[in-house]
């Protein structure tokens, strides 16, 4: 991701690659995109976190104006979600919640079989949900969310190293402050599985979601919520794959 001239990068990008494509190659028919949240579906803009040259960027406009294709966008869960449910290990559950932990925090939820939105199209989102009053502030302005205990931008930038070198505590208090995210949004939304992907559970593995399953089992006492499950698909969906499940 350039740090200048974003669109124009992007722009090159999709005339090259539509450029050249062999004959052979039926032309595509519509375009899957997603971004970090927050986006806007209605509106067809996104806001992407540590990329201020983009707040409320009209993203879908651009793409359709470039491509002469209808667009399909929303959020870098929700393609997650979707890619889960189409060709991933939720196939067959009709209720769960997608989380990718990544560069920014991004999450959807799908409930019997139809993936929620709300107003602009963040619904299921947990990366705002306070974990910690008071505690680490984010970039949305309020202190304790979750976004900057899970976060590899803000991790990294907390730690002043690669997520690489993160020491036993901050494994650990990443795994307690997602495990305490996981209960608030399940008792809510009443979903008992949950899928996670993503920078965070690669580096950090089976100790954040350890810390995650304990804490869950700590907070999550209802009884609709006693199979609650944390998992991380054995096999990963890349990004492109990810957004195109939006079109499908």
């Amino acid at each position: 991701m350039p740090s200048r001239d974003v669109w124009g990068t992007l722009e090159r990008l999709v005339l090259r690659v539509t450029a050249a494509a062999p004959d052979t190659v039926a032309p595509f028919t519509s375009v899957g995109v997603s971004c970090v949240g927050p986006v806007d579906e209605q509106a067809g803009t996104v806001s992407p976190p540590y990329l201020s040259s983009w707040t409320s960027f009209a993203l879908r406009e651009q793409l359709e104006e470039l491509t002469n294709k209808p667009v399909v966008l929303a959020s870098a869960g929700a393609a997650a979600a979707e890619a889960e449910r189409t060709i991933g290990e939720a196939q067959d559950t009709a209720s769960f919640l997608a989380i990718v932990a990544d560069a920014t925090v991004d999450s959807a939820c799908v409930i019997d079989g139809q993936r929620l939105r709300g107003a602009h199209g963040n619904a299921g989102a947990i990366a705002h949900i306070t974990v910690d009053p008071g505690g680490l502030a984010c970039w949305c302005g309020a202190q304790g969310c979750l976004e900057p205990y899970l976060s590899s931008i803000a991790l990294e930038a907390e730690m002043n190293r690669p997520l690489g070198r993160a020491n036993d505590s901050i494994i650990e208090r990443s795994g307690l402050m997602l495990g305490r995210a996981i209960a608030s949004i399940c008792a809510t939304v009443d979903v008992d599985s949950v899928f996670i992907t993503g920078a965070l559970v690669d580096v950090f593995g089976d100790r954040l979601l350890a810390t995650a399953r304990r804490e869950l089992a700590t907070r999550s006492r209802l009884d609709f919520l006693e199979e609650l499950t944390l998992v991380e698909p054995v096999e990963h969906i890349a990004s492109l794959v990810r957004a195109a499940s939006l079109v499908v």
